[in-house]
């Protein structure tokens, strides 16, 4: 893995409250980029294969590793307005998705954009609408439905922040543990 990857260099000083985000994917895209941590850019993955766009920022969490999917968790960014991907966004967590992609534990981190106002008051998943939880809900239930069929992806519940705290320290500590010499 390249050591000169935004995935190594940006840090995470404020987790497991903040994080710093890399946005893939802004909000109404129907493109599913990923950040490709060997060289350091974003790259197309796919268009997805159905009529489904992304109702919130999808984002990568540098300096962070799952090893449910043996990749950087992932992490859903509440925001007014589409962020760009490639942005590097401050994402407040407040909550954590149960997921589970093709059998892999593949959780989704819930944040609030630090940087809008709109958002100052929501505390937890709680304090979201129902209406953007089950847009979130239901989006992840059927993106991949035209691509690798019905429920091949499983939407557990939204859990709080304290859980998502856990995940994401854990995470932390993996990814220490996997990448030793970008300490």
């Amino acid at each position: 893995m390249n050591p000169y990857s935004p995935f190594h260099t940006i840090k995470q000083e404020k987790a497991p409250d903040e994080l710093k985000l890399i946005v893939e994917i802004g909000t109404g895209d129907a493109n599913k980029y990923e950040f490709n941590k060997e060289i350091g850019m974003l790259e197309l993955d796919r268009v997805l294969y159905g009529p489904t766009f992304y109702p919130v920022n999808y984002c990568d969490v540098p300096n962070t590793w799952n090893n449910g999917d043996n990749d950087p968790l992932d992490a859903v960014l509440f925001s007014t307005y589409p962020v760009a991907p490639g942005v590097i966004a401050t994402g407040r967590v407040i909550g954590v998705m149960e997921m589970e992609d093709n059998g892999e534990i593949d959780h989704k981190i819930v944040c609030v954009n630090k940087k809008d106002p709109r958002f100052e008051h929501v505390k937890t998943v709680d304090d979201l609408t129902p209406y953007q939880r089950k847009d979130l809900q239901t989006f992840m239930e059927i993106y991949k439905i035209a691509q690798t069929g019905r429920d091949s992806v499983k939407v557990g519940k939204f859990l709080g922040p304290d859980e998502a705290k856990k995940l994401i320290t854990e995470a932390l500590e993996i990814y220490k543990q996997k990448f030793p010499a970008q300490q």
